[in-house]
C-alpha cells in the first residue's frame, strides 16, 4: 500500500524566506546594488543594440558554423548575447565592489542568475530533443538560483522529505529528480555515442553495408539499454528482481509477438550472411525494386515509379527472392519481335543485333545476340537477348528502348511486322 510522507515544516521555509529577503534585500546598500543593476542592464541592452547581438541572421552560417553540433550553440549564444553581456558587466562591478571591501551579496546573486542562463541555454543546445533541452536548461538554471540565494540545500530537504513509501521502498521527489537527470545524461551520452559509432563504421573499409547497419544496430541497443539499467540501479531498483518479470513476459511475447520477434531474428540473419543487402535489386511476390534499407522489422523495396514496398522480414526469408545482383550486377533481357515469312530471317536478325547494340544502356561486351524462336501462325519469331548492368534503373524502359530501335531499323529496310490474318468462308447450301 502507498503512503504519501511529509516531515517538513512549511512555517518555518516560508518564515526563513522572509528573514532572506528583509536582511538581504531592504537594506539601503541592497537597493543602491539593485539600482546599479538596473544601470547595468540598460547598457547592456544598448550595447547588444549598438553592435547588433541577439538579432537573427540574415543569412544562412556556412562552413563550420554551419556543423550539426556547432549551429544550435551559436543560435543560443546570439539569442542569449543580452543576458551574457549583462552578466560580464555585473561580474565586472562585482570584482570593483570586492576590491573596495563594498558590500555586493545582490551583484554576486545577479552575476550568478544572469551567467547561469547563459550557460544553461547554451548547454541545453546539446541536447537533440527541444523538450529535452528546455527542461535541463531550466532546471540547471534553477539550481543555479537556488545555489547562488543560498537556498540550494534546504530545497534538496525539502524535496527529500516529500516521499512515498511502496512497501518497505521510500521513493522522494528528490531521488526521482535526481533519476531523470541521470537519464536525460546517459540518454544522451549513448545517443552521441551511437553517433561516432554509426560514422566510424560509414569510413570502415572491408565492411559491408549489412553488417555495418547491423552493428549499428546491436551498440545503439546496448547503449540505450545499459543508460536504463544505469538510471534505475542509481535510483534503488534492484535488477534482480526483474528475472521472473522477465520470465512472463518472455511467454506472452512468445505467443503474442511470435511474428513480431520473427521479422526481427530474419532481420538479424539477412545482415549477417549477406544474402541480401541495401542497394541489391530484387524480385519478390511479384515486386521488383531496389532494397533501400534493412529495419528491423521489415526491408524497404523502392521501385522506379517512385512506390516504397514494406515487406517484412520473414517473407524474404521464406519465400522465393530474386536478387538480381547477388553475384554481379549484369542483367539478361529479351526483346521479342515477329517478321513476316516472306523475308530473310537473317537479314532481321543483323538488324536486331545492330538496333539492339544502339541503345544506351545496352552492354557492347558481350554483345548482342539474336535468335530465331520459333515459327508461327502468322510470323516467323525471333528474340534478340542483351546484357545491361544497371538493374537498379529499371528493365522496362530499356527493353522499350531496343525495340523503338529495332522498329525503325526494319522500317528503314523495309522488313515487315505482319499481324495476325484470318480467312473466313462462306460455303452455299447445295440445292
Amino acid at each position: 500500500m502507498a503512503e504519501f510522507v511529509f516531515n517538513g515544516n512549511t512555517n518555518h521555509l516560508l518564515e526563513t524566506a522572509h528573514e532572506w529577503v528583509r536582511h538581504h534585500l531592504t537594506s539601503e546598500a541592497a537597493l543602491l546594488q539593485l539600482l546599479l543593476c538596473l544601470v547595468l542592464g540598460l547598457a547592456a541592452w544598448a550595447l547588444c543594440r549598438a553592435l547588433s547581438l541577439g538579432r537573427a541572421k540574415a543569412n544562412a552560417d556556412t562552413g563550420w558554423k554551419a556543423d550539426l553540433f556547432i549551429a544550435p550553440l551559436l543560435y543560443q549564444v546570439r539569442r542569449n548575447a543580452w543576458a551574457g553581456a549583462f552578466g560580464l558587466l555585473l561580474l565586472l562591478a562585482k570584482s570593483t565592489a570586492v576590491h573596495f571591501a563594498l558590500p555586493h551579496q545582490v551583484l554576486s546573486i545577479a552575476t550568478s542568475v544572469c551567467l547561469a542562463w547563459v550557460v544553461a541555454h547554451v548547454g541545453g543546445a546539446l541536447i537533440k530533443s527541444r523538450f529535452l533541452g528546455r527542461l535541463t536548461s531550466w532546471t540547471i538554471w534553477i539550481l543555479a538560483v537556488l545555489h547562488a540565494l543560498g537556498l540550494f540545500d534546504d530545497t534538496l530537504k525539502l524535496l527529500d522529505e516529500l516521499a512515498l513509501n511502496v512497501g518497505h521502498a521510500r521513493i522522494s521527489l528528490l531521488l526521482v529528480m535526481k533519476g531523470l537527470a541521470l537519464f536525460v545524461v546517459l540518454f544522451q551520452g549513448a545517443r552521441l555515442a551511437s553517433g561516432i559509432v554509426d560514422d566510424r563504421l560509414r569510413h570502415a573499409d572491408g565492411i559491408s553495408p549489412s553488417a555495418q547497419m547491423l552493428f549499428t544496430k546491436v551498440a545503439r541497443f546496448g547503449m540505450y539499454a545499459l543508460a536504463v539499467g544505469l538510471t534505475l540501479s542509481s535510483v534503488g531498483v534492484d535488477l534482480t528482481t526483474f528475472t521472473v518479470f522477465s520470465g512472463a513476459v518472455g511467454v506472452g511475447v512468445g505467443f503474442g509477438l511470435q511474428k513480431i520477434f520473427s521479422n526481427l531474428v530474419s532481420g538479424v540473419i539477412l545482415l549477417v550472411d549477406k544474402s541480401l543487402k541495401p542497394g541489391d535489386v530484387i524480385e519478390v511476390s511479384g515486386v521488383q525494386g531496389r532494397i533501400a534499407q534493412i529495419n528491423a522489422r521489415y526491408a524497404s523495396i523502392e521501385t522506379l515509379d517512385g512506390k516504397a514496398y514494406l515487406i517484412p522480414n520473414e517473407s524474404l526469408i521464406s519465400n522465393e527472392v530474386i536478387n538480381l545482383s547477388y553475384s554481379n550486377s549484369r542483367q539478361l533481357l529479351k526483346a521479342e519481335v515477329g517478321v513476316a515469312y516472306g523475308g530473310d530471317p537473317r537479314q532481321a536478325m543483323a538488324l536486331m543485333e545492330q538496333a539492339a547494340a544502339s541503345a544506351t544502356r545496352v552492354l557492347r561486351d558481350p554483345a548482342p545476340v539474336a535468335r530465331l524462336a520459333a515459327f508461327g501462325d502468322s510470323s516467323v519469331n525471333l528474340f534478340v537477348s542483351f546484357w545491361i548492368d544497371d538493374p537498379e534503373n529499371g528493365t522496362a524502359n530499356v527493353r522499350s528502348d531496343v525495340l523503338l530501335a529495332i522498329w525503325d531499323a526494319f522500317k528503314a529496310a523495309g522488313v515487315q511486322i505482319p499481324f495476325p490474318q484470318r480467312e473466313v468462308r462462306l460455303l452455299g447450301r447445295e440445292e
